[in-house]
Order: structure tokens, then sequence, then C-alpha cells
């Protein structure tokens, strides 16, 4: 029991020294706060800004078949539509303004009525093929849609969709859920890894190796105290994603056990890396050329399933991949994989397997130095 009260303590007094030097040390604090709002923000502009092709429609013809025309576009999910003369929107196409120019002729009405064939003008800025694939396919698909509401006898063949989901889920409240991942993880990473290579280029941790210190209570110690210090990052970017971009959870219990766990695993692992590595800057190089590879490569844009299977299996490999399944299924109650319950297990085995790493470096470190 007495050593049980001086482990408690030991940790108590690690955590309480870390939070103490993470506010004074304020640029790796201000750092890690503001960074992963940074990620949410920068990813979530770099969406809206290359979701939809800016298109100029010039309506040569204000008929009713040729506004019908137009709503079928605007409906096609892949354009931003702004109506222009045509000197105006050749100007703008070459100015790099707009990806395409769509122009309804004048005698589109009349020859739509006189069943004659229309052409209809597509003028592109093939310089982004994403954006040029857009347009080609979305313009067919308007046509398509134009003649299933106009003239629906012509149009014989129609699709039955069958959705897996009450509701659509957008592309930025997807990738928002996702990036919140990347910002637990680089918020756990700098504050726990920069504390434990402070300590180390400070050299206070060879008094703490020195006492009789139990290196557990060292580790507990240390990563409370991060978790105290991240917990900020975490208010942060959960305040902006849920009422600044507007993803609200569908389950908030989950969202609150998934963060925890996220952040145990990450803090662990940043304690682990920053014992080993013993410099704030060096170990700040590798968390960032680490983790932000690992994102992208883990499901952030859209299910691993629908990747090629290399990239499948080299996923399922890490942490990241199951806080993505985890949070998406908090936030949207998407399933993601056929894990289940397992998901969490396997969290919670790295989250166990990363502390004991992170005691048994620091218990050879003991020896080292």
């Amino acid at each position: 029991m007495e050593r049980l009260t001086y482990n408690l303590r030991v940790i108590w007094a690690c955590m309480k020294k870390d939070i103490k030097s993470a506010l004074t040390d304020r640029v790796f604090t201000i750092v890690s706060v503001f960074l992963p709002v940074n990620f949410l923000i920068l990813l979530s502009l770099f969406v809206i800004s290359g979701g939809q092709a800016p298109t100029a429609v010039v309506m040569q013809d204000r008929g009713p078949y040729a506004q019908q025309f137009y709503t079928a576009m605007s409906h096609a999910h892949s354009f931003v539509l702004q109506k222009m003369s045509l000197d105006d929107a050749t100007q703008s196409i070459h100015q790099g303004h707009i990806v395409a120019v769509v122009v309804i002729p004048a005698d589109f009405d009349t020859r739509i009525k006189q069943k004659q064939p229309v052409q209809v003008d597509v003028t592109i800025n093939n310089l982004n093929t994403d954006f040029t694939n857009d347009i080609r396919r979305a313009v067919p698909l308007s046509i398509t849609t134009f003649y299933t509401h106009a003239f629906p006898h012509l149009v014989t063949i129609t699709p039955q969709e069958s959705d897996a989901y009450a509701h659509d889920t957008d592309y930025i409240p997807y990738l928002t859920v996702s990036i919140l991942v990347i910002a637990l993880i680089i918020g756990s990473l700098l504050q726990s890894g920069t504390a434990a290579a402070r300590e180390w280029e400070h050299a206070t941790m060879k008094e703490l190796l020195l006492s009789p210190a139990s290196r557990w209570a060292i580790v507990l110690g240390k990563m409370l105290g991060a978790t105290v210090m991240s917990l900020a990052s975490v208010i942060v970017v959960l305040g902006v994603l849920i009422f600044i971009i507007g993803v609200r959870p569908v389950h908030w219990g989950e969202v609150i056990g998934y963060t925890l766990l996220t952040q145990v695993i990450y803090i662990a692992l940043g304690t682990l890396l920053g014992t080993w590595i013993k410099q704030r800057q060096a170990f700040a190089g590798l968390a960032f050329g680490s983790t932000t590879p690992l994102f992208f490569l883990s499901g952030a844009f859209g299910p691993i399933s629908f990747n090629v299977p290399i990239v499948q299996v080299f996923a399922q490999i890490f942490p990241v991949y199951y806080a993505i399944v985890l949070q998406q299924h908090a936030f949207h109650n998407f399933v993601l994989n056929t894990y289940g319950i397992n998901n969490v297990l396997i969290l919670c085995g790295y989250a166990v397997g990363l502390v004991l790493l992170a005691a048994i470096v620091l218990r050879r470190s003991t020896v080292a130095n």
C-alpha cells in the first residue's frame, strides 16, 4: 500500500511538472494547439475550392426547355454555374477564372419542339484533369436528366437506386471527421513527444531516473500531463468541427470514448519517440513526416475498400485507419468495415503495446545513461 501511494505521488508530480513546463514553453504549446486546427481548416478549404467546377452558361435561349436544361445542369453535382454573356464567358475562361463554357443556342426550344438535333457547345479549359473529367461526365448526365423530366417517354432505361443510408453525406462532412483524427494525432504526438524530449535536453530526465520512482509511474505521469495539455487542441478542433463547419455527432458517447482512446495511443507513441530521439526538433520532423502520409493512406477521403488491395493491407497495419473508421461511425453512423467491436479492441491493443514499449525504452535509457 505504501508503494502504491508513493507511485501515485510520482504520477501526480510528473504530471504537474510537465503541465508547468508546457505552459512555460509557449512556442511548442501554441503550435500543438493551433496546428491541428490549421489542418482542419486548410484541408476543408482545399475540398471546398476543388469540389465542383466553376462553369459559365450562356443562355441564348430563355425558353422553358432551355431553363429545364439549365436546371438539369444544376442538379448534376459537378458544376458551380454562373450565367454570363458569350463575351464575358470567353474572357473568363481565357483568364482562367472558370473551367468550362456551355452555350445553350438561341434555337434550343424551337429545335426541341420540332424534334430536331440540337448542338450545345461546350468549351473546356482542360488544364486540370479532374475538372475536365467532371465536365465530360456531367454534361451527358445533364442531357439525360433533361430528357427524363421533359420527355420521359423517350427515356426507356431508368436507374432504380437503393441507398445504404437514409441520407446523403457531402464530401466535407466526411473528410472533416477524418481530419479530426489527424488533428488528434498531431496534437497528442507534439505534446507528449516534446515533453519527453525536453526532459533530455534539460538533463532533468537523469534526475528522475536516478530516483527510486517506478518507471511506470514516470511514464504514466508524463502521459497524463500530455493528455491534459492536448485537451485544449481537442476542444478547439471539436468546436470548429461541430459549431462552425456544422458536423454534429450521431453518437456523442462514442466521440468522447474514441477521442480519448486515440489520444492514449498517440500520447504513448509520442512519449516513446521523444524518449528515444531526445531532441524536440528532430522529433517534430519525424512526427510530421510519418503521420501525414499515413493519414492520406488510411481512408481519410473514402473507405479503403475502394482502393487497391496493397493500400488496404498497408492501411490496416496502423491505428490511424481504425481511429478514422470509429469516428466516422460516431459522427455519421457509417460502417466502413466488418470488424465491429474488434476495431476498438485493436486500438486498445495498440494502446497497451505502446505504453509497454514506452516503459521499456525508458528502462533501457536508464542503463544507457
